[in-house]
C-alpha cells in the first residue's frame, strides 16, 4: 500500500500548531495537511494557560518582540471570528481591559506610565474613587489604578475550535506523539509515530516544551527547557470582575459563561515535572485575594500544572531551519504562545509560501544553528 505523501507535516497539536494549519487550509486549500499530536496533552501550554492577552502587561521597552506581540493583540477579533465561523465552537473573547494597580507596580510605576505614554499605548489612570466604581472588587489598597487595552480569550475553547477548524477544512487531524524523524544531512523525509512514517514534503517543528527533545532526533541542539506553571480556576460570579487583573505576582483573568476566574502562576525551572502542590495554589490564591478580596473564600474548582518553552534567550524560535531544507519551526514562545497566535501563524506561513518581506532576526533560528 503507498504511503500518502504530504504537502506540509506540522508536528505539535497546540494553538501554535492547529493556527499554523488553519491559515494554511484557509489560503491554500488545494496543499495537502496534517497535523501530528495529541490535542489534549494536559501538560501542553495550550491548554494550561490563562489565556490571556496581555503585551503591555509583559513588555516594558518597544522592540522587535514588543512590536509583534502588539500586532498579534490587534489580531484576534477577526481571528477569533474566522476560527467561529469555520468551526461553529463559540470562542469567549474579551477585549474588555486589564487593570494594573499601583500597588503592585511599586518602584516602577511611573517609569510604566512614562513607556505607555510614549508607545501611545491604550489607558486610562483611574484614581480610587474611579476604580470603587468602574471596579468595586479590587482591594482599596490597590491606590491607583491603570487600565490598559489588552484582551482575554478563554485558551481551551480557542483550542478546541482549532482542532474542529482543521478537520472542517480537510486537514488531517493524527493524535499520534511524534517519537523520531527519517532524515538525511539535508533533508526530512518523515515523521516516525508508534503506527508508521508519515512522509511530507515540508515539516513545521511547533512541538512546544517537546521540541528540544524532537530536535535531538534532528541532530540540532535547540536550548530550550520546560518552565512549570501551577494555575488554579475558583468558583465566583461573572458580574464581581469584568476585566483580567495584574497582582502582586499574579494575574487574575475572568473566564465568564459562568467558569470562573484564573489565578496564575508560578514559574518553576523543574524540568517535566507535572505535580501540583497544595501549598503553592493556596499561595496563589492569597496572593490574588490582597488585590481582589472576594477571591479569599470562593470555591476552588480545579488546579493544575503546565509547560511553557523557553529558549535560552526567552525569544520565540520561527522560521527555517538553516540545517534542513524542508523544516519550519515555531516554538519557544514560553509566557505568551496564546497572544501570539494570530501573528505567529501568518509569519510561519509567509515563511513556509516564500511570501514573508520581513524576517525578524531576533526570532531566526539561524541564531542557534538550527
Amino acid at each position: 500500500m503507498k504511503q500518502d505523501l504530504f504537502d506540509i507535516v506540522v508536528v505539535g497539536a497546540g494553538v501554535i500548531g492547529h493556527s499554523i494549519a488553519f491559515r494554511l487550509g484557509q489560503i491554500r486549500p488545494e496543499l495537502s495537511l496534517v497535523v501530528l499530536g495529541d490535542p489534549m496533552n494536559s501538560l501542553m501550554a495550550s491548554r494550561a494557560a490563562a489565556g490571556m492577552l496581555a503585551p503591555f502587561g509583559e513588555c516594558d521597552k518597544a522592540d522587535s518582540f514588543f512590536k509583534f506581540c502588539r500586532e498579534s493583540l490587534l489580531k484576534y477579533p477577526s481571528f477569533v471570528k474566522d476560527l467561529t465561523s469555520v468551526s461553529g465552537v463559540p470562542v469567549y473573547l474579551s477585549m474588555a481591559g486589564s487593570l494594573m494597580p499601583s500597588s503592585s507596580f511599586e518602584g516602577e510605576w511611573e517609569e510604566r506610565v512614562r513607556f505607555f505614554r510614549e508607545e501611545n499605548i491604550p489607558h486610562e489612570i483611574w484614581s480610587s474613587k474611579r476604580c470603587r466604581q468602574l471596579a468595586p472588587a479590587l482591594a482599596e489598597s490597590c491606590g491607583e489604578v491603570m487600565w490598559v487595552g489588552e484582551g482575554q480569550v478563554n485558551n481551551r475553547e480557542m483550542h478546541d475550535a482549532l482542532v474542529v477548524a482543521s478537520q472542517k477544512l480537510g486537514i488531517k487531524v493524527l493524535e499520534k506523539n511524534v517519537t523520531g524523524f527519517l532524515h538525511d544531512s539535508s533533508t526530512v523525509e518523515a515523521a516516525v509515530t508508534d503506527t508508521g512514517e508519515v512522509r511530507g514534503r515540508k515539516f513545521v517543528l511547533a512541538s512546544g516544551s517537546w521540541s528540544s527533545q524532537l530536535g535531538d532526533i534532528l541532530d540540532v541542539s535547540l536550548p530550550l527547557k520546560p518552565i512549570k506553571g501551577q494555575m488554579c480556576r475558583l468558583k465566583l460570579e461573572d458580574d464581581q470582575l469584568d476585566y483580567t487583573v495584574h497582582g502582586l505576582m499574579t494575574y487574575i483573568a475572568p473566564w465568564k459563561g459562568g467558569k470562573g476566574f484564573v489565578l496564575g502562576t508560578t514559574m518553576e525551572d523543574r524540568g517535566f515535572n507535572p505535580v501540583i502542590e497544595d501549598d503553592v495554589i493556596q499561595d496563589l490564591v492569597d496572593r490574588a485575594a490582597r488585590v481582589v478580596p472576594c477571591l479569599k473564600d470562593a470555591p476552588l474548582i480545579e488546579s493544575w500544572a503546565g509547560l511553557r518553552p523557553a529558549a535560552e534567550d526567552l525569544m520565540p524560535v520561527m522560521g527555517k531551519s538553516t540545517r534542513y531544507q524542508n523544516l519550519f519551526y515555531s516554538t519557544g514562545h514560553y509566557r505568551n504562545g496564546i497572544l501570539q497566535t494570530p501573528k505567529q501563524a501568518e509569519y510561519i506561513v509567509d515563511t513556509i509560501l516564500e511570501t514573508l518581506t520581513d524576517e525578524i532576526s531576533e526570532f531566526s533560528p539561524k541564531r542557534y544553528n538550527l
